[in-house]
């Protein structure tokens, strides 16, 4: 469990657990799960809200992606769709939410997968 000093967090009795993920070209993911306080509080933001804040991770299968997540507990917020127009169009993309109420966009490059776009 990561103790993370007052002044960089700002909660007082904060435990955490901490992951860090190394991706390509020196970059890194650090991911959070909070522990105490216990009067944590459960949001319910939606996309569209303040606060709220966009993930997005790109895969080469989506539909493995999903089949691994739901069995761990997470929920679709609807059918993966392809992109018609914009920067990503022809790319899969489905919203997800884990069991903490995170929020993630996970999308699949043009070509990928097991269903070809």
């Amino acid at each position: 469990m990561a103790r993370i000093p007052r002044t960089r967090r700002g909660v007082k009795g904060a435990e955490l657990k901490l992951a860090v993920v190394k991706a390509p070209g020196g970059h890194k993911i650090e991911l959070l799960e909070y522990l105490a306080p216990p009067d944590r509080k459960r949001t319910d933001v939606r996309p569209c809200d303040v606060g709220h804040i966009h993930v997005a991770l790109v895969v080469d299968d989506l539909d493995v992606v999903l089949e691994r997540i739901v069995a761990a507990g997470w929920k679709a917020a609807g059918k993966a769709q392809t992109l018609k127009t914009g920067p990503n169009a022809g790319k899969r993309v489905v919203y997800v939410r884990d069991p903490d109420g995170t929020t993630i966009e996970f999308m699949e490059a043009v070509g990928k997968g097991r269903r070809k776009n």
